[in-house]
């Protein structure tokens, strides 16, 4: 089994491989609106398109694996987020480009979409997950702190986001048997946002 074949799923959330065909529903959705807070500048430019277009040049490659989130309730769209900077022979990847629509914020699809991802980079044999977040993205840096994920420091000065501000990263990982702890605490989110 490999990151992203079969792509990952659970009960709640289908992540697909990203795909030409993804782009109409992106183009739809509240993501274009969203990128400019959090997601870094890229070489093609700073539209929703040139994102795509980034993503899906660089799937060419074995170091990046982006997805389109879909609930499985009413197979609805729900997100966007990728395996990063893989490194098979040492086992590490990071989960980035993450962001969800409002509407399910706060609902099982979130850490049900983290669960997934962590599932399917066990199941692959990783065993370092990293996330770097923008220092100002306290919401983002919470909800990590919550499933365990250790701050290993600051890269100073180091993104340059969309909307042209510059941020500080934070960079939080995920190791051996905390992978496997976040996996308990994101199983537990999970059922108890189905039971509220």
């Amino acid at each position: 089994m490999y990151l992203n074949a079969p792509p990952p799923e659970n009960d709640v959330v289908r992540l697909e491989s990203l795909s030409e065909a993804h782009r109409s529903n992106l183009q739809d959705s509240t993501a274009a609106a969203s990128m400019w807070e959090w997601m870094p500048v890229i070489s093609t430019g700073t539209s929703l398109d040139a994102y795509i277009d980034y993503c899906l040049s660089e799937m060419k490659g074995d170091s990046f694996y982006p997805f389109v989130v879909y609930r499985k309730s009413d197979n609805s769209f729900a997100g966007l987020v990728a395996y990063e900077r893989v490194s098979r022979t040492h086992r590490r990847l990071g989960v980035g480009f993450l962001w969800h629509p409002e509407h399910v914020r706060g609902t099982d699809v979130v850490p049900a979409t983290q669960l997934a991802l962590l599932e399917r980079a066990v199941q692959a044999r990783f065993q370092r997950i990293s996330y770097y977040i923008p220092e100002e993205n306290e919401r983002a840096l919470r909800a990590f702190d919550r499933i365990g994920a250790r701050r290993e420091g600051v890269i100073r000065h180091y993104m340059r986001a969309a909307n042209g501000t510059w941020s500080n990263v934070v960079v939080l990982s995920l190791i051996t048997d905390e992978i496997k702890a976040a996996m308990n605490v994101l199983a537990d989110r999970v059922r108890q946002l189905q039971l509220a």
